[in-house]
C-alpha cells in the first residue's frame, strides 16, 4: 500500500468519525418518492442530503403507553361530567352546582397528575 501522507494534492483524508459509512434504506411510494425530491430541490440539497438531515432532525412523538390511555380516558369522561354540570348551572343557576364543580376540578388535577412525565412535559420539550 502507497502511504496518502506524502501524496500531494487532493482533499484531505477525512477523519474516522466523519467518514459515511452506514447505508440506511427504506422502500417509498411514487408519490413519496417524488415528494422528497421535490424538497430537497425547493431546499436547495442533493436528495441523499436532504434525506440524511432530514432523519437526523426529526422528531418523533411516541406512542402513548397503556397507562397514559387509560388516564386519558378518564379525563374525557370527567369532560362529559363538565357538560352535565354546565346544563344544569343553565338551568337553575350557578351556585347549585358550585361544590360540585370544584371537587370535579380536584378530581381532574388529581388525574391529570398520574400522567406520565414524558406525556405531562411534551409540550414543554418541543419548545
Amino acid at each position: 500500500m502507497t502511504d496518502t501522507r506524502n501524496k500531494s494534492g487532493g482533499r484531505p483524508a477525512k477523519n474516522r468519525i466523519d467518514k459515511q459509512r452506514r447505508v440506511v434504506s427504506t422502500k417509498l411510494t411514487e408519490l413519496q418518492y417524488y415528494a422528497v425530491r421535490k424538497r430537497a430541490s425547493e431546499a436547495g440539497l442533493r436528495f441523499s442530503e436532504y434525506v440524511r438531515q432530514a432523519v437526523v432532525s426529526a422528531e418523533i412523538t411516541p406512542r402513548l403507553n397503556r397507562q397514559d390511555t387509560d388516564i386519558l380516558r378518564k379525563l374525557a369522561g370527567e369532560a362529559n361530567n363538565i357538560n352535565q354540570l354546565a346544563h344544569r348551572a343553565n338551568a337553575g343557576g350557578f351556585a347549585k352546582v358550585a361544590v360540585e364543580l370544584v371537587k370535579l376540578k380536584n378530581r381532574i388535577v388529581e388525574i391529570i397528575s398520574h400522567l406520565s412525565d414524558d406525556w405531562k412535559n411534551k409540550e414543554r420539550k418541543r419548545v
